[in-house]
């Protein structure tokens, strides 16, 4: 087999050469990082040029008062082009807003489930602002659960006649102490129950999918930050949606749900919700909080085993068996998380996910 030639920055248009406008615009148009992360791939559209030489001919760019281009706007242009590329290759959180679509193919003839998500720059206080691995697991892997979630598998003629309108609300989750703290949007609260609560809904991705595939109602929650941007997710995809959603604030630390959600969820889903050592017993009391007690009640998790956190899945799993919760059926499954962790010849590592279902051991 014929090898390929890998191209090295010395094969690129040189600065000390003073290329024109349009050919620095292509190059850095060839060099931009195509994110596939779902597929365990990041490539160029020149992915023949060794990625180790790039970040170097990126700041030489930079680095260059491209005094011979007199067009002020192009040399931003060009600036601006050469800062994205190397923004890229520098983390997650050196990279502006983006948007981007997923689609989970469905098993029969129908088209596609097609959700477009915007992220805004993920800071580390504001992490709900990425699409994580699990997240896209756990929506990929929802069309496969229908056998071990009842509500999957009846759809209320009620959820289908809603009206449209209906499915951007946004709602206040447990119930505030005092007047003040209300909501300015929860002065108008559904007349419907919803039947799906996400915690830690982050960039809506999960819930979106699963008002789409099963017709259900969705409420997602999260905390005060992320709820904004959840909500414009959810303004950007209702059109496509099959099912209804809703968003609101819950904060795992000060739940007074027992008041707010006395009825419960016939489902509680969460993905990727543990990255403090609160996390476990928060969790586990909002999900006591939340779910309906009966046999047909479901909780869908899908948790990646990160070494880090590994002792924080360990404590999830015995505060869910104190509950009363068995698992029902469970897995593993593996993929990349995008601008995540190398090993040391520069390639992804990959990211093991836990998947569980469980249920009440007893309603009595």
């Amino acid at each position: 087999m014929e090898h390929e030639t890998i191209l090295t920055a010395h094969d690129l248009p040189q600065i000390y050469t003073k290329p024109s406008p349009n050919v620095l615009l292509t190059t850095l148009d060839r060099l931009k990082l195509l994110q596939d992360p779902w597929n365990g791939a990041q490539t160029t559209e020149a992915n023949h040029i060794n990625k180790y030489c790039i970040p170097k001919y990126l700041t030489s760019i930079i680095a260059s008062p491209l005094a011979w281009i007199k067009d002020e706007g192009l040399r931003e242009q060009i600036y601006t082009s050469a800062s994205l590329r190397l923004s890229e290759r520098s983390g997650r959180t050196a990279i502006p807003s983006i948007t981007r679509t997923f689609q989970f193919p469905l098993s029969n003839s129908s088209a596609p489930v097609s959700i477009t998500l915007h992220e805004p720059s993920l800071t580390a206080d504001n992490l709900g602002h990425k699409t994580w691995l699990a997240s896209y697991l756990l929506a990929k892997r929802l069309l496969k659960l229908a056998p071990y979630v009842p509500i999957f598998n009846s759809t209320a003629e009620a959820q289908r006649l809603l009206p449209r309108h209906q499915k951007n609300q946004i709602l206040q989750g447990p119930p505030p102490a005092s007047n003040d703290q209300i909501d300015s949007h929860s002065d108008s609260l559904p007349s419907f129950e919803p039947q799906v609560i996400e915690l830690g809904a982050g960039t809506g991705l999960v819930g979106l999918t699963c008002a789409s595939l099963y017709q259900v109602h969705v409420y997602m929650t999260d905390l005060p930050a992320i709820v904004p941007n959840l909500q414009a997710n959810i303004d950007a995809n209702w059109h496509n949606l099959k099912g209804t959603t809703s968003a609101g604030v819950l904060d795992w630390s000060t739940i007074l749900a027992e008041k707010a959600f006395a009825e419960g969820f016939s489902l509680v889903m969460a993905a990727d919700p543990l990255y403090s050592p609160d996390h476990p017993a928060w969790l586990v009391a909002t999900i006591r909080h939340t779910l309906k007690r009966s046999e047909d009640a479901r909780v869908v998790v899908e948790l990646p085993l990160r070494d880090v956190y590994k002792p924080e899945v360990q404590e999830f799993k015995e505060g869910m068996h104190e509950l009363g919760l068995l698992v029902l059926e469970e897995g593993e499954e593996g993929g990349f998380d995008d601008w995540e962790e190398m090993d040391e010849e520069g390639e992804r590592v990959e990211v093991r996910c836990w998947w569980a279902v469980w249920g009440w051991a007893s309603v009595e």
